[in-house]
This record gives C-alpha cells, structure tokens and sequence, in this order.
C-alpha cells in the first residue's frame, strides 16, 4: 500500500467503461487532460498487422457525470527541472569489460549484427482517462537514444522497432501478435487492461511495463517499474501524512464496482484504527465504499456528512477525474478550505494546472522520484538531457526506467544472451533501484502478490510526494537530496519514517 501511487485505480475506470463497448471514451477532460494537451499519433509502420473489425452492438460507455473541457488561456506549465547545471561532463554509463563484446547470434528474435529491436503495446486510442500515456514509447526512445549515443550493447543499437496501439480492449490481441509476428527480443506494455499478460509470460517473452497491474505478479518473465504492491495491508503512511498536515478526522472513499478499490479504502481504515491512538488520535469520522465510477449521481450527500463531522483529511482509492468531482463539491459546500485530499493518481502536471484552484494544498504521491525532486542519480540527469523538448509526462518516466531495467539486464545476461537469459539474470537482482528513482526491488523474493505472500513485500515501505501549490507541484516529502520517507516493514510499531535516497 505504499505511497498508493502504484496507480490500480485505473482500472477502476477502464473496467466500468468496459460494462458498455470499446468505442471512441473519455478524451473530454472527463479523462483528465486540457484541451491544449495533444498525444503523438502512434506508429505505423508497413509490416503493422490490419486490426480486427472493432464492430460492436453494445452501447457506448455512460459518460454521464463527467466534467467538460476546462479550457484556458494560458499555456500549460511545463514540469520544473531540477538545475543540471554543472561544470563537470555528465558520467557515462559503467560499462563493463563485454559492454562492447560483439557475438553474433542466431535465431534470437529481434537480434541481428547491428540492432535489438523491441515491440511495445500501449493504449493510446481509447483512452479511457484522456491522459497521454502515448507518452511512454518517449521514454523508451529516449532513453534508447542515450544507450545508443554511447555505443549501444554488444555492437548492437536498441530499437523501439513496433508501436502497437490496444486500443484499450485489444491487449491480448495486440500480445498474440507480438509474439507471432514480431521480430522482437522484449514487450513494453503501458496499458489500462492488461489482458495479454498470459499470452506474453507463457511465450517467454521478457516484458516490461507499467507496473499498475496485479498480472505483473506470479508471472516470471514479466517486470513492472516497481514491484507488485500489496492493495489493503495496513501502513502507518496515512497517519503520518495526517500528522504532517495537523488533520486528526479522516474520511475515505473507495468505488464499488472494483474489489481492488475496496481494499485500498479498508487498508487506509485498517491502517487508521491500528496506528490511530499511537498516532495522536487519529480516527475515521467517514467511509464509503459504495460510490460508482463516475460519481454521475454527485457527492453532496458524502461531503455535508464529512463537513458535519469535521473531517480535515480525504483518503482515496480514486481516479484523477473523481478527485475533480469532490474537490468541487467541497467549493460548493465552502469547505474546500478545511480539509486537504490526499490523491493516489493525480501526478499529471496538466490536469492540476487547469484545476489549480480545485488542489491548492493538496497531496499527491508518486512511484518514482518525482521530476521537481533533485537527487544524485546520473540517471536522473540523463533523464532531463534526452528527454529536453518532450513533454513530460508520468508515463514518460516509466518507459525510461522500463528501458534502463531491459538494458541492465542486457549487460548481467552477457554478449550470448537470449530471451530466457535476459529474464534469468534480471531476476537475479536483489537491491534494484533504478539507480535511486524507486524503491529497491529483490527482483526474485518479490514476484509474489505480496497480500498472498508478506515475504514478497517491500523491505521498507517508502512514500514520496508533492504538494500541489498555484497549479504546479513542489516536492514534499523528505529533505534536500532524500526524497523518499520510509518505515521498516518489519516493524509494525507505530515509528516516525525516516528521510531517506537510493541514490549513490
């Protein structure tokens, strides 16, 4: 349950969407992005298989309730870059004596004398959000570019060679013809339902993606940017963010067409009622675990029972959309003063900037450093430096880490290596942290759901956020250099966490 930042609840959209057809949802701001915000047209290369007829007699999905286009005037905030400047040259990456070892192979696919080509599969139409995770194959190509800048691997250049669009319902269609038409070593998967899951893991194929999704655990080819989280364990998180903004009256929301909401929002009261008393007396004044995707009926009812009750903290198990939802309901009920929102998914720099007044003060947690947070990690800086001119975005991130994990693994596989090589050496790492953007995974003792395997948690259970200030955002949790705040998992006394970096 760290950080709740691990994004399921995206699903919880998707999967209400999915109750009606697969047609054109969500790109209105009733998804998340202002009108100013574009993302890239997916590839289309030549050899790119027709897609099947999406012809459906189900109705639309019901988008009643969601909001219109906050339209603006003023061009969207780019993200503040940590200063880079510095007069030494940026590092290289190590390189090991076989960096540059060229072996030929045969009869690996995506592997020939001068490339390594890769597919990645992203929902790109469709999108039930309206956020641009399109934005991922950036992060792949840039950091790609930064590999192959400094002399590729093994001879070789990596290559983003296919861009496969899901089209939101069309994942395991789309992983069937990646493993049966492609010419590729490795699967890149940024998608909302990751249905195609199986069809990867049992063809062997090394697959790295974002890691939002419960598919990404019990299957051994498959590598999330972080490790499967554990949805409902209890965390004295929530009651330090409660201290940290004098709160002491929590209320929470969960959706309940999803059983992976519900368990978010029992975890925060489960955590609550555990570490309450220790923690100052924090108490759950409110709980609802009934609301639909949606909220087309509203949250009026909710809200005056929380403003009866004085609650000055929200917890949520919600989408970036239904934070919108109560935030207003809050203004119509001149409360919005009064209580800050604690958001699990609404790190979209966009978004908050046309919402500004919506959000002022509010919390948001993230699964990686978060770009306004300076650490010293050269991977970082190599960060900024390719991706300069693009649009960053959260996805951005998790394709650069996808690709810096793949090639990592690239180098502890050896210049003879292959797909099941590739995976074996990646689950041999045990203190893997993306040279300080994320936690340290064990690559190998967390493949398990950690709620069906305690053992496969997370050493320390860490949060790193920012607080939403004039419709950008500002680091804080942690101290200069230490971003991250983290607990011992094997202590479930209630403890301050302590300021801590991976990097270095």
């Amino acid at each position: 349950m760290f950080a709740r930042s691990w994004k399921l609840m995206l699903l919880i959209a998707v999967l209400a969407l999915l109750a009606g057809a697969c047609g054109n949802a969500g790109n209105d701001d009733g998804g998340g992005s202002p009108a100013t915000t574009t993302a890239p047209e997916p590839d289309e290369p030549g050899t790119e298989p027709d897609e099947p007829d999406q012809t459906t007699d189900e109705p639309e999905p019901d988008q009643t309730g969601t909001e219109p286009d906050e339209t603006t005037d003023e061009p969207d905030p780019a993200p503040e870059e940590p200063d880079q400047t510095t007069d030494e040259p940026a590092p290289q990456p190590e390189e090991p004596d076989h960096r540059h070892t060229f072996v030929p192979i045969q009869g690996v696919p995506g592997v020939n004398d001068s490339e390594i080509k890769v597919t990645s599969i992203v929902t790109i139409s469709n999108n039930a959000l309206g956020t641009n995770i399109a934005s991922y194959n950036d992060g792949i190509e840039a950091y790609f570019n930064y590999i192959n800048d400094t002399g590729g691997i093994y001879g070789r250049n990596l290559v983003l060679d296919k861009k496969r669009d899901d089209q939101l319902g069309m994942n395991q269609s789309q992983a069937l013809a990646m493993v049966e038409e492609d010419d590729s070593l490795a699967a890149f998967v940024a998608t909302l339902l990751f249905l195609g899951a199986d069809i990867l893991n049992e063809a062997g194929v090394p697959t790295f993606g974002w890691g939002i999704h419960l598919e990404f655990s019990d299957r051994p080819a498959l590598f999330g940017h972080v490790a499967p989280n554990c949805i409902g364990c209890t965390h004295q998180n929530v009651l330090w963010i409660a201290n940290q903004v004098g709160a002491s009256r929590v209320g929470i929301f969960g959706y309940g067409n999803t059983e992976n909401s519900k368990l978010c929002a029992e975890g925060y009261r489960d955590s609550i009622e555990q570490y309450g008393a220790d923690a100052g007396g924090v108490t759950v004044e409110f709980f609802d675990t009934t609301i639909a995707y949606g909220l087309a009926g509203g949250v009026a009812p909710q809200v005056s029972e929380m403003k009866d009750k004085g609650v000055d903290l929200i917890l949520t198990c919600l989408d970036l959309n239904g934070m919108r939802t109560i935030a207003q309901e809050l203004v119509k009920q001149d409360y919005r003063d009064q209580v800050v929102m604690y958001h699990p998914n609404t790190y979209n720099h966009d978004f908050v900037a046309s919402n500004a007044d919506l959000f002022e003060g509010d919390l948001v947690f993230t699964q990686f450093v978060p770009f306004e947070a300076n650490i010293n990690s050269d991977l970082q800086a190599k960060f900024f430096e390719y991706t300069e001119g693009i649009k960053l975005e959260e996805q951005t991130m998790v394709g650069w880490l996808n690709a810096h994990l793949f090639y990592e693994g690239l180098l502890a596989a050896g210049p003879e290596f292959d797909r099941a090589s590739l995976i074996q050496a990646i689950r041999s790492f045990t203190d893997y942290s993306h040279d300080g953007l994320t936690i340290p995974v064990d690559w190998d003792r967390q493949i398990d759901n950690p709620r069906n395997n305690p053992d496969a948690d997370y050493d320390l259970r860490c949060l790193t956020g920012v607080q939403i200030q004039n419709g950008a955002f500002v680091q804080w949790t942690g101290e200069a250099g230490k971003p991250w705040v983290c607990w011992e998992r094997a202590r479930e006394d209630w403890h301050e966490p302590e300021a801590t970096s991976f990097a270095g």
